[in-house]
């Protein structure tokens, strides 16, 4: 008897062990069941990651461009002395090994405003062009380089109102014919809408960032501080999301679409029948792919006293949308979604507290899911850790199986754009 007690408790620890091992080596991600308890994803999710996540740069909301040599540029966000915050690129050649020393990317210093939910964007146009946005003195502002990121132009300002209206909250995209559409909340419009609310404009380019045309209004009564989202269809249509300010303060997210590159908007579609009813903005917006003829909508909302991730998606190109979902699994507090496309998948990856860990309060992980092209979700897997919060983790698909995650560590030292990169086993 105390042998057979032995034995298995040897079998127990050696297999607590090799959990362990593998976890820790990045062969294994794991996943949470519908009771909070860690499940094997096996092939349903062949993500094999590197064990730890390391800083690449002092700042806030990295963001990367990976071009098909795996060379790849990083733009970020970084205090100076005074408090004052500019926009930085460096880039590396041997697959985020190391980083070059860092380049400022805005023409006037000290204007950048990038905080999360307003952090800038980085963009790859055709060729050898690259487009950087960021939020600069209240305005839109918008650069281009056209040398593959070494230097970049001075930059133009994209809002073209008169007067002192704040304009903020954005989102760049580039479209399949090279056009490039900027859409942002703008505070112009105060006296028609509904108050604490703001009006979504756009505006767009057609000669690769030289110029951007008018702005065109899409719609008023917005939730101020929740960021729009963008994508395109496979015959020109565009597509932009955003959190929409009903009677009651219900808050709802919608879609609105265009047939004519931008020049007229439909009326805006709700994704969801009933939303999250609160009196102020939750700095949390929709992120949005077409995928497969398919527009798939993911968003954070906190109705009915819950942290909830949501998920629809619509058959006819926006028009309606089915029965929406919940998809963060056990994971608490999830939110800030962000979506990208990897073959006929969309990815989600988001942050979120794990259940099991210091009751539910541990810091937050990056999470992340696949959604199929029929639908169908999987369940939230954890990314490794590097001791610091998770915040606004975006995940950015490369070459040969390769996919990068980054986000931004809020540690005691000051803030960190941390890395985290991994390979798609099959």
């Amino acid at each position: 008897m105390k042998l057979q007690k032995l034995v298995k408790f040897i079998l127990f620890n050696f297999i607590a062990f090799a959990l362990v091992s593998c976890a820790a080596s990045g062969l294994v991600v794991s996943q949470l069941d519908n009771s909070g308890q860690p499940k094997h994803l096996g092939s349903a999710f062949p993500v094999s990651w590197e064990p730890n996540p390391r800083p690449i740069a002092d700042g806030n909301d990295g963001q990367l461009l990976i071009r098909t040599s795996e060379s790849i540029k990083l733009l970020y966000a970084a205090h100076d002395s005074k408090g004052k915050q500019n926009l930085f690129m460096s880039g590396s050649k041997n697959i985020g090994d190391s980083f070059s020393k860092a380049k400022r990317v805005n023409s006037v210093e000290g204007e950048v405003s990038a905080h999360g939910e307003n952090g800038p964007k980085l963009k790859q146009g055709s060729g050898r062009g690259m487009f950087a946005a960021w939020i600069g003195n209240r305005d839109i502002k918008f650069a281009r380089s056209m040398n593959f990121g070494r230097s970049f132009n001075s930059s133009i300002r994209v809002n073209d109102d008169i007067g002192k209206a704040s304009q903020s909250f954005f989102n760049i995209e580039v479209a399949p014919d090279g056009n490039i559409f900027i859409t942002w909340l703008d505070g112009r419009d105060k006296k028609t809408n509904l108050p604490g609310s703001s009006s979504i404009y756009m505006a767009r380019s057609v000669d690769q960032g030289k110029s951007f045309g008018k702005n065109i209004k899409i719609s008023g009564d917005i939730c101020p501080c929740c960021r729009p989202a963008l994508a395109f269809g496979d015959n020109g249509e565009i597509f932009i999301s955003w959190r929409h300010v009903f009677e009651d303060h219900e808050r709802i997210i919608v879609v609105a679409s265009s047939l004519d590159r931008g020049k007229t908007w439909s009326k805006p579609v709700k994704v969801s029948d009933k939303g999250w009813k609160i009196n102020g903005c939750a700095h949390s917006g929709p992120a949005m792919k077409y995928v497969g003829g398919k527009l798939f909508v993911t968003w954070y909302t906190g109705k009915n006293d819950k942290a909830n991730l949501k998920f629809a998606f619509s058959l006819d190109k926006g028009k309606s949308f089915l029965k929406e979902k919940n998809i963060q699994g056990s994971v608490l507090d999830a939110n800030h979604p962000n979506m990208t496309i990897l073959g006929n998948e969309a990815w989600v990856i988001f942050q979120g507290r794990d259940p099991n860990l210091e009751g539910g309060w541990s810091r937050d992980k990056a999470w992340l899911l696949k959604i199929s092209s029929n639908g169908n979700t999987s369940k939230p897997s954890a990314l490794p850790v590097a001791g610091g919060g998770v915040f606004y983790p975006q995940l950015y698909k490369g070459n040969g199986g390769r996919v990068y995650a980054v986000w931004t560590d809020l540690g005691e030292g000051g803030s960190r754009v941390m890395l985290c990169r991994g390979r798609i086993s099959s």
